[in-house]
């Protein structure tokens, strides 16, 4: 299974991941799409610098005028 990485290249490593998504069942698929997806999201730093260049160009929210509906 996947275990052996140490010595496989990408290609290699690609296929043993496919074939164990293969063998999944389907109701785990949901929860694998999920890892898959954070997996793909931009590192942390990314993410701040983005946040941070938004609240200086005044496309943020002021925390104060969110409400809940609760």
């Amino acid at each position: 299974m996947v275990a052996k990485t140490v010595a496989m290249s990408t290609a290699q490593l690609r296929r043993e991941i496919k074939k164990a998504v293969d063998e999944l069942p389907p109701a785990r698929l949901a929860s694998l799409a999920d890892y898959v997806d954070f997996l793909n999201r931009p590192p942390l730093s990314q993410r701040l610098k983005t946040a941070e260049k938004a609240i200086a160009s005044g496309k943020g929210v002021n925390w104060r005028k969110v409400r809940s509906d609760n």
